[in-house]
């Protein structure tokens, strides 16, 4: 940690990777988690070494760095202490002199600091204050032109606003100033950050704060939630939420009916606000329960009827037949008036489909209805929904949801079906199956006889995501749950299916069908391990091809494979492998390649003629001076293991033929001692595993420099 610091100041301007600071940031971070991080760090004069970031010539990411890190290293255990040594340095005077930086990272980090040192609210941070006036700094820093900036200032705006449980008046009045302005009079900038205030005070759930913001911020809502600006509109549902959690009953009513009033001017807000609606109701404690629930499903309702109305369920069905179950006359209105918006044009009724289908996905989360099931599943049949991918999406995640709170078989039974429909695609099939993974604890025997039909139709996709992702489900199946509740889902026919996968033209399939294949002869039974192990067409050299794959992915998916068959006890699996082909994989570029070959060397040495064969023990302590420690962590583990195997042999006096001969015996006893564990076990601390997560995550060509050579970009060198 003490190099880390050390080299921050020096990393170079020209490092082209930008969250190589971030992840300098994130390690520092977490030596903060000790108790006595402060002290360590006032030892090692941290504070001498940050002021160093914040000279003029220094690059800003390196700036910001370091003042994000001396914002949380006050908040860590014995923080004041640091703050009280910060007051001695230089470094108050850059936090007033650089208030307003032309760089949007270093005013992050400038509102970041100021936040953390809130939390210490002492009258040298008063002061501070203070100096840098801040009520107009906030405001300026809300009215900034980075998102980021107006997000870390609303965090300050929340922390300053009731620091000493009561408002604070300069804040107070800055409120009131940023919201007095009338509408027609606001810059967009403006309005964002009127309604980023407004939604930061209502979050505090602070009622004195929530009666001040009522009475300052009097101006309704609707301008802002029907302005031109998107980034406005979505401020204003933001704060709209938050506004329906604070409603009785009543109020929620007065809303609806603000909003059946202004439908003719954008269907598309009105459902969007009504979306807002039926999310926040079952939150809100001033509503009660059942009429909450009548209010949603009223809303919701009227969502499922303009889905039909614009998608009938039967191609060219009379669309007025549809019975209705609205009830209120606003939602009604707000129906009819959305539906002949709809009929303008295609493309505004597939907006309107899509908001409507929101509502409908919101209400889902916390009420089944039948009608609304019966209802998606009819939508995912019609031909023009199915080309429409995002509403295909909506109405299948709000499927899916309903299902979830069913308790009828009759209703679970749709998973299958959705499964088989062709035009869910691979995202939507991902949620299909996480259900059907959820169901699996408590199914039938029927339920997965016709999973394991509705998979095997998938299997085959001519879409590579479908059959890369109908795999990955099956192997987390065997892999997640019991051999018995799964047995009639990795039938022999799907073991057949997986093999042929094997040859798949696409790199993710094939990988995805060796890890089906190493599950099943993990997880399963001894039937239906041996079928997979003696399969005609999973030989030797079928298994060489794949451990031989030009994609690293594959080769790691083939190596599972491999030892899971060896663990078996099966012979054909050494069929696959020569010297070559493991020193190959010892040498890998890919670590997670070596590690998977290190854990077959080490199956391989528990055989003496396969061992002198291939020179597995050999190429196994080869790898313990891997550059990856999670290579030479499997090493490590392997070598012991072996290690106490051979200390069992010196120790047998049993009559009889012996593992391995003396001979070979003595060889493997020096090349043994050669090793010393305790020193490769003390290299895998934690500490160092993250410096090579850090290491290995970016790619070498990232970090090129323009000009000089690459001093300074890794910062972790100092190990």
């Amino acid at each position: 940690m003490r190099g880390v610091l050390e080299q921050l100041p020096l990393m170079s301007g020209k490092i082209v990777d930008g969250t190589r600071h971030e992840k300098v940031l994130s390690y520092m971070r977490l030596y903060l988690s000790s108790d006595s991080a402060v002290e360590q760090l006032m030892s090692w004069n941290v504070l001498d070494t940050l002021v160093l970031c914040l000279q003029p010539q220094s690059d800003m990411r390196v700036t910001a760095t370091a003042v994000r890190f001396l914002g949380d290293a006050l908040r860590a255990h014995n923080g004041e202490v640091l703050w009280t040594a910060v007051h001695a340095t230089q470094i108050i005077e850059w936090i007033v002199d650089n208030t307003d930086s032309p760089h949007a990272l270093v005013r992050v980090a400038w509102l970041h600091f100021m936040r953390q040192a809130s939390y210490i609210n002492d009258s040298a941070f008063t002061m501070l204050l203070d100096r840098v006036d801040y009520p107009r700094l906030l405001l300026r820093r809300l009215l900034d032109s980075s998102y980021f900036v107006v997000a870390e200032a609303c965090a300050l705006l929340g922390r300053l606003f009731y620091a000493n449980n009561s408002i604070d008046p300069k804040l107070s009045a800055l409120v009131e100033q940023l919201v007095a302005r009338p509408f027609r009079m606001q810059t967009s900038a403006r309005k964002a950050a009127v309604l980023a205030a407004v939604e930061t005070l209502l979050l505090l759930k602070n009622s004195e704060v929530q009666q001040f913001v009522h009475r300052v911020f009097a101006q309704p809502m609707e301008p802002y939630l029907y302005d031109n600006d998107r980034l406005v509109r979505d401020r204003a549902l933001d704060v709209l939420e938050l506004v329906v959690l604070d409603v009785d009953a009543q109020g929620v009513c007065e809303l609806v009916a603000v909003l059946a009033r202004r439908v003719d001017m954008n269907a598309n807000v009105v459902l969007r606000c009504l979306a807002a609606v039926v999310k926040q109701l079952p939150n809100n404690k001033c509503v009660d329960e059942g009429e909450a629930q009548r209010l949603g499903q009223m809303i919701a309702t009227m969502g499922v009827e303009l889905l039909l109305r614009i998608h009938p369920a039967v191609d060219g069905s009379d669309v007025d037949q549809i019975e209705t179950q609205i009830t209120s006359s606003d939602v009604d209105r707000i129906q009819s008036q959305v539906a002949k918006a709809a009929q303008q044009s295609p493309s505004a009724a597939s907006t309107i489909a899509c908001e409507a289908a929101r509502i409908v996905r919101e209400h889902s989360q916390t009420s089944f209805s039948a009608h609304t099931a019966s209802s998606m599943c009819l939508l995912l049949s019609n031909s023009r929904v199915q080309q429409h991918t995002q509403l295909v999406q909506l109405v299948l995640s709000t499927l899916l949801q309903t299902l979830r709170l069913a308790h009828s078989r009759t209703h679970v039974q749709m998973v299958p079906q959705l499964i088989s429909t062709f035009a869910i695609r691979a995202p939507g099939l991902r949620g299909v199956f996480d259900l059907a993974h959820e169901l699996l604890c408590s199914c039938t025997t029927e339920f997965v006889r016709s999973l394991e039909h509705a998979v095997r139709t998938r299997i085959v996709d001519v879409e590579w995501e479908a059959r890369d992702t109908v795999l990955e489900f099956i192997t987390r199946a065997v892999r997640e749950h019991a051999w018995p509740s799964v047995e009639q889902l990795a039938t022999r026919q799907v073991v057949d299916d997986a093999v042929r996968a094997l040859t798949d033209a696409e790199e993710y399939v094939r990988a995805s069908a060796a890890y089906l294949l190493a599950a099943v002869v993990e997880r399963g039974d001894e039937e239906r391990a041996w079928y997979v192990s003696e399969h005609s067409h999973l030989t030797g050299s079928d298994l060489a091809r794949l451990v031989a794959d030009s994609e690293a992915f594959v080769k790691r998916a083939a190596l599972d494979l491999v030892h899971a068959l060896g663990t078996r006890g099966t012979g054909m699996w050494v069929e696959c492998l020569s010297y070559r082909t493991l020193y190959d994989l010892a040498d890998d570029p890919d670590f997670e390649v070596r590690v998977r070959c290190a854990r077959v060397l080490a199956l391989l040495t528990q055989n003496s003629a396969v061992d002198a064969e291939l020179q597995s023990t050999s190429l196994l302590l080869e790898m313990c001076r891997d550059s990856s420690r999670y290579v030479r962590a499997e090493c490590l583990r392997s070598l012991r293991e072996l290690k106490q195997n051979t200390q069992d042999v010196d120790m047998t006096n049993e009559p009889g033929p012996k593992r391995v001969d003396v001979g070979e015996q003595s060889s493997l006893c020096e090349k043994l001692k050669k090793i010393d564990l305790a020193q490769l076990e003390a290299s895998l601390s934690a500490e160092h595993l993250y410096q090579e997560a850090l290491d290995t995550q970016v790619a070498r060509e990232l970090m090129r420099e323009q000009s000089d050579a690459n001093a300074g970009n890794n910062i972790l060198d100092c190990y």
